[in-house]
């Protein structure tokens, strides 16, 4: 195993052994700042989380009734298609076991104003650490929206080792702070 994939495999770790409702309360937090992030924009790229992630539950409902226009990805081969959601009921459990839009209209990334984006961690210069298939990082190449990682506070490493198609983010928000550098 790598370093990155040990690296992955701690930070999944220690986020699975987090309580549900530790989860929970942080993932409100972090729900806060990112709708306050999200305010002035009208399409937003989100990932609808599972398992430990960060809860977007909240995040996408609320946008939704903002009437904000959402756009969830979808694997078609080797990269993300993002697709317009109204609500949750056209989702369908992909290969991977993540809920995606199974029908809907598709956008192109660059018509996206803000991504919100999955980590396991990060470090000071934000660079992230996803689980490793490349996804995210292949369709923020041609990005220039902002993009900005959710991750639990946990997750903040001191150096993720970058490749040079390894995409960092513009913010990262945790439940303790929002973290941009840009500031």
């Amino acid at each position: 195993m790598n370093s990155k994939d040990t690296l992955r495999k701690t930070l999944r770790e220690s986020r699975d052994a987090m309580t549900q409702n530790v989860r929970l309360s942080a993932s409100a937090k972090i729900a806060q700042n990112a709708l306050w992030l999200a305010s002035d924009v009208k399409r937003i790229g989100i990932y609808l989380s599972m398992k430990s992630e960060v809860d977007t539950i909240e995040i996408i409902t609320s946008c939704l009734l903002d009437q904000k226009e959402i756009y969830l990805p979808k694997v078609q081969g080797k990269d993300l298609q993002w697709i317009r959601i109204f609500d949750f009921k056209s989702l369908k459990a992909s290969n991977f076991g993540v809920l995606e839009p199974t029908d809907g209209e598709s956008i192109d990334i660059s018509s996206i104003e803000l991504m919100f984006v999955p980590m396991l961690g990060f470090d000071s210069s934000l660079h992230r650490i996803g689980y490793g298939a490349g996804f995210y990082d292949r369709s923020l190449k041609n990005y220039h929206g902002k993009n900005i990682g959710l991750c639990y506070a946990s997750g903040q490493v001191d150096r993720i080792d970058t490749h040079p198609n390894d995409i960092p983010m513009d913010v990262v928000i945790t439940e303790n702070e929002i973290i941009s550098k840009h500031l």
